[in-house]
């Protein structure tokens, strides 16, 4: 039985040092190595922040109006395993993960779980470019075309993420301890219902503050 076991692990082991060595580290942002087309569909490839270009967005962010602080902690998650068998993804990557938190009079109100997967990633340097899920946007109840078989869709809240636009901000008196954040609903429709759809007249379109300057939390 011991004989057995110190086999197994010995068996275990070998896997696991074999798919450390076959695995390849990739830079995130300006890859010299040649990869083939379909890399990002094998599981053997990391694409890594080489040069930390991630780590300036890093750290607590916020913007206050009055009574009111909006708040967003951004966190650099490493080598996240993103895998959709639906889109025939399965790769290795960095990026950034965000949760924002609301207050009013000091008070918490609101704060969006934190999930820890990357959805932003660096793409002009000083950039940031991913998707934020809107949780305290009001849900209506929305119905499927027939020709999607009706049926009912609940649009809002984690249904609805907008793009979403991180930049920093420059120069005297910012320096780099500022960004910009500012939000973009997607041009179409979800499921034949557009995101302007009329049940949401006169309700803000999103439940976040939206093209606000957010200055770096010592």
């Amino acid at each position: 039985m011991k004989n057995i076991s110190i086999k197994l692990f010995s068996i275990i082991f070998m896997m696991t040092l074999f798919n450390c060595k076959s695995q390849i580290v990739i830079d995130l942002f300006s890859n010299t190595i040649p990869v083939p087309e379909n890399y990002n569909q094998t599981g053997q490839y990391y694409e890594k922040d080489i040069n930390n270009r991630l780590l300036p967005f890093v750290g607590t962010w916020e913007y206050i109006n009055g009574n009111e602080k909006f708040q967003i902690i951004l966190t650099k998650i490493t080598k996240y395993h993103f895998v959709m068998p639906n889109i025939n993804l399965n790769v290795y990557q960095d990026g950034i993960a965000l949760q924002y938190k609301n207050f009013i009079n000091g008070n918490l109100v609101y704060e969006s779980p934190i999930t820890g997967e990357p959805t932003f990633t660096d793409m002009e340097n000083s950039v940031l470019i991913g998707a934020v899920t809107d949780y305290g946007r009001i849900t209506k109840t929305l119905y499927k075309p027939q020709m999607m078989g009706g049926g009912v869709y609940n649009q809002g809240g984690e249904y609805f993420y907008p793009i979403c636009r991180i930049e920093k901000v420059f120069g005297p008196p910012s320096g780099g301890t500022k960004i910009k954040f500012k939000l973009y609903t997607p041009e179409g429709t979800v499921f034949g219902n557009s995101y302007d759809n009329p049940i949401y007249a006169g309700q803000p379109r999103f439940s976040i503050p939206n093209d606000v300057i957010l200055t770096k939390v010592p």
